[in-house]
């Protein structure tokens, strides 16, 4: 068996001095399964009757898991959902389950009255104070004797989402109250204009009204060093530039030249768009979304009314799409999309070029998951369409080398743990990513967002004041 990296050796460490309590906040690549799985193995040779509960996203469940218990451990494991009157060593469970009326009861009857260590994988799921995830986390903190957070983007927004994963791991870090904590820390900011609440009063309307006028919590340079020593005793921050000689990353950015009728398209979309969104000061995630549309029409359609998808020409990324993959020849390649709709007119082309027994997807009309990740694993198959939110936890693909982003969104942390899929222990080679840009369009302003060369404000006001017009046409 493969000994641990000197990083992971000294997490375990850490977690040990931390009487079984710490966050793993390790770049994604870096074994944050191993490592867990190693300290869950110091306590049970202390404690024979200790078990473990893993908490991660579904795509981990048995891809992740299930596959690492089997390589590095001699334990029992099982999904809770497959478990009846069974009691092995390692109950894994997804976000979505722990939290529902049918399986928390199970899980309960489980760990109540039992000595168990919990890990939480992918423990940015808890970034939102408000959300069930992390209220039902936090109450049932107390069964658990050891807990073990990890995520390589733990607050991929703002260290305000660092709150609800720090109280897992140590309930009297930080203050009880969220509200509390966030006033200890963070003030409001515009525009370089700062507001300072005081402690006082602001109800949900209030507050809602003031985060719509372009008003958002930020910290001082100074606030985050002392947060930063506040959370440091129970944490492992670990770079993978710092852990592992691992090779380099190559970005490559692919110009699409839209078709007359898609350009057309676009315009009166965008224009149409910014008409509606003019005049009022709107939240950047909103209008982002309300210019979803627009991304669609820079891969060659449009989503109607009633859902149906609407082409507007053959898509012009498509033809690009198709001279990459030539080029690329015989090597294996992830293709990211955001659309159901990509990823049919894309699956479509490469079946009739390539053969359909050379492409599966990894999207949530996805029939079975571990079986398409297994395919392209094991090389029998050459492409795989995925889409971010399906595939960008946990999973490793370090026989493939390629990826190649059709289309965009602005999250950076899916973004990030996508292009590392490839980029993990075990990969021999560089790692190309290839941008298709739709050119003087909203991807140029994505690319700028998941390159963190500007935020989400800047991207919208470059578009809504039409920065992104195209000549020509």
């Amino acid at each position: 068996m493969q000994s641990l990296f000197k990083h992971q050796s000294d997490a375990v460490e850490i977690a040990v001095r931390n009487n079984g309590c710490c966050a793993l906040f390790h770049d994604p690549g870096l074994g944050k399964t191993r490592t867990c799985l190693e300290i869950f193995k110091r306590y049970r040779q202390v404690n024979p009757g200790l078990r473990l509960l893993v908490v991660c996203p579904l795509s981990l469940v048995n891809s992740a898991w299930g596959e690492d218990i089997r390589k590095f451990t001699e334990f029992s494991s099982m999904p809770l959902k497959q478990i009846k009157n069974e009691k092995p060593d390692i109950i894994i469970v997804n976000y979505e389950a722990l939290i529902s009326k049918k399986y928390l009861p199970k899980v309960m009857s489980h760990v109540f009255g039992n000595s168990f260590m919990c890990v939480l994988d992918e423990s940015s799921r808890l970034k939102n104070n408000k959300s069930v995830t992390t209220k039902t986390l936090l109450e049932l903190t107390e069964y658990f004797r050891y807990r073990i957070i990890a995520s390589g983007t733990p607050m991929p927004n703002s260290e305000a989402e660092l709150w609800g994963q720090i109280r897992f791991v140590s309930p009297y870090l930080l203050h009880k109250s969220f509200y509390a904590f966030r006033n200890s820390y963070f003030h409001l900011e515009r525009y370089g204009e700062r507001k300072y609440l005081n402690g006082q009063f602001v109800s949900k309307h209030e507050m809602r009204e003031i985060l719509s006028q372009g008003w958002k919590y930020t910290i001082t340079a100074e606030n985050r060093r002392r947060l930063m020593e506040e959370v440091s005793p129970v944490t492992h921050w670990v770079k993978k530039s710092e852990a592992l000689d691992l090779p380099e990353k190559i970005d490559e950015v692919r110009e699409v030249e839209l078709s007359a009728k898609e350009w057309t398209a676009y315009e009166e979309m965008r224009d149409f768009l910014i008409t509606e969104i003019e005049g009022h000061e709107i939240a950047a995630q909103v209008v982002l979304a309300k210019l979803m549309k627009l991304r669609q029409a820079t891969s060659g359609f449009f989503y109607s009314e009633s859902g149906e998808a609407v082409s507007i020409d053959r898509p012009s990324k498509l033809k690009e799409l198709e001279e990459i993959l030539e080029e690329l020849g015989s090597q294996q390649v992830i293709i990211w999309v955001q659309f159901h709709e990509e990823v049919r007119v894309i699956e479509k082309m490469i079946s009739e070029k390539y053969g359909a027994d050379q492409v599966t997807t990894l999207y949530s009309g996805t029939k079975d998951r571990d079986e398409s990740i297994n395919r392209f694993k094991s090389g029998s198959v050459r492409y795989l369409i995925a889409h971010p939110r399906s595939a960008a936890h946990g999973l490793t693909f370090v026989s493939c080398k390629t990826m190649v982003f059709y289309s965009l969104d602005y999250s950076y942390e899916a973004h990030a743990q996508a292009r590392d899929r490839i980029h993990r222990i075990g990969q021999r080679n560089s790692c190309l990513y290839i941008y298709m840009v739709a050119r003087e369009t909203i991807d140029e302003e994505l690319v700028k967002v998941l390159q963190k060369k500007q935020g989400l404000q800047d991207a919208v006001y470059a578009i809504v004041r039409n920065k992104t017009k195209k000549s020509g046409h």
